[in-house]
């Protein structure tokens, strides 16, 4: 008799943290947050500013709106109301578009998905729903895609020996746990862990190469001795001597990444940061020259995935291969090596890109809306006290105003952006975000 065995189940989401991880939509949760959060399950994104939409939800949903549903001043309980219906149909979390009906959002839509346990996110003015609908389904494509070729490998190894995949799994986990270990310090613990099952652990001076994501097309099994490479927080990181450089590299062909500079491994901390920072200036080079973009060499919603190591990876590398083969990639090399300059005027080089300036003019959205509106200057108060320092009698002095005046602005501002004004992170993203606007092209001083 033939048995028939259903095939593993396909997960169609992503978690809630890979769409927040997607920097140029500006995404920030403002309350009913915890440390769940990030992990929560997202299957599709839908906007509607229904008043009670939930028949329309499914489970897992992100949903999105203006507000423009509710008339007037919205109370506590009809927020309350609201918000708990949502939680009732198993909503993932609530957008709320600001600028549109509601220059912030109400505090009483906080207080209700604070209490309640639902993650409010604070969608920008300048990033449109259709944006965040698209790049969900992209991250979710990508995920699927990426389970797919985990079941192609499965599949490729029954009957030659069906523990292939986990084995590789195994051993892929063992690489990053070696790296991590190197990372820490504890180079004698690494070597153990890492016993025969690796290449020799790099010694002496070394350099570190940041790739971003899980890159499935990548046969980690290639590298020789004097090498370590595992996936640390969502890239992946290859710990090389000098002179598998060149190896490392012909391995990356084609994928954008940073390159550090050569040090000793007591200072592998700051050598990955050198090379995460140049792996910025390699995607910020790759997006300008290819406005489409391309989300073939990042592997969005596989960021907790494994790297392709051991028995299995000439299997996902074929896949991979063989399901881009109708798309042209570059094959040329797009390694960035790290400068010191790159640390060096550092607004500068911020300012120079278009993602930046679009997140700054996003940011500063709720101010300067409030400012036409009310014929008010928040933003040219906001910008002469924080060149002050944060001291009210000089910011007022220049302005030709009471610090009343402008501590009642100050105040507004913090109510405007739903952020702490005393934080120091607040105050730095803030003078960031009003520099780069400034010498954004055609921008006008406040």
């Amino acid at each position: 008799m033939m048995q028939l065995f259903a095939e593993p189940a396909i997960h169609s989401w992503i978690d809630l943290e890979t769409l927040l991880r997607d920097y140029e939509l500006g995404l920030v949760v403002v309350a009913g947050g915890d440390d769940t959060t990030g992990s929560r399950s997202v299957q599709w994104v839908h906007s509607t500013d229904l008043t009670d939409p939930t028949p329309f939800l499914t489970p897992r949903t992100v949903l999105l709106t203006t507000g423009a549903q509710f008339k007037g001043t919205l109370g506590i309980r009809a927020a309350e109301a609201y918000v708990s219906r949502l939680v009732a149909a198993g909503t993932t979390a609530l957008g709320v578009g600001v600028g549109i009906r509601w220059d912030r959002i109400p505090p009483t839509l906080v207080e209700a998905c604070e209490h309640l346990g639902l993650p409010l996110i604070r969608v920008p003015y300048d990033t449109p729903f259709i944006a965040i609908t698209r790049a969900a389904a992209r991250l979710i494509d990508a995920a699927v895609h990426a389970q797919n070729l985990d079941r192609l490998s499965q599949g490729h190894g029954r009957g030659k020996g069906a523990r292939t995949s986990s084995i590789a799994r195994s051993e892929s986990a063992l690489a990053t746990a070696t790296l991590r270990l190197l990372m820490a310090g504890r180079r004698d613990l690494a070597d153990e862990v890492a016993g025969p099952l690796f290449p020799r652990l790099p010694r002496g001076q070394v350099s570190v190469v940041a790739l971003p994501g899980v890159q499935p097309g990548l046969d980690l099994s290639e590298l020789g001795d004097g090498t370590a490479a595992g996936v640390v927080d969502g890239r992946l990181l290859i710990v090389c001597e000098p002179s598998q450089i060149p190896s490392v590299k012909r391995l990356a062909r084609g994928v954008p990444g940073g390159l550090s500079e050569r040090g000793s491994l007591d200072d592998l901390l700051e050598l990955v940061a050198q090379a995460d920072r140049a792996l910025e200036h390699a995607i910020a080079q790759d997006r300008s020259a290819e406005p489409s973009g391309r989300a073939t060499h990042t592997a969005p919603g596989t960021s907790q995935g494994r790297p392709t190591a051991g028995p299995a990876a000439g299997t996902l590398a074929s896949a991979a291969a063989s399901s881009s083969a109708s798309t042209p990639t570059s094959t040329a090399n797009r390694i960035v090596e790290y400068r010191p300059a790159m640390h060096a005027g550092l607004l500068q080089l911020i300012g120079e890109s278009q993602d930046a300036r679009r997140r700054a003019s996003g940011f500063l959205s709720p101010v300067r809306s409030h400012d036409r509106k009310h014929g008010d200057e928040i933003e040219r108060s906001l910008e002469a006290w924080l060149r002050h320092n944060g001291q009210l009698s000089p910011a007022a002095g220049e302005l030709a105003i009471h610090r009343h005046t402008l501590r009642a602005r100050i105040r507004t501002a913090a109510s405007l952006l739903q952020r702490d004004i005393d934080s120091p992170d607040t105050r730095s993203e803030l003078w960031t975000a009003l520099r780069i606007a400034a010498n954004a092209p055609g921008a006008q001083r406040p």
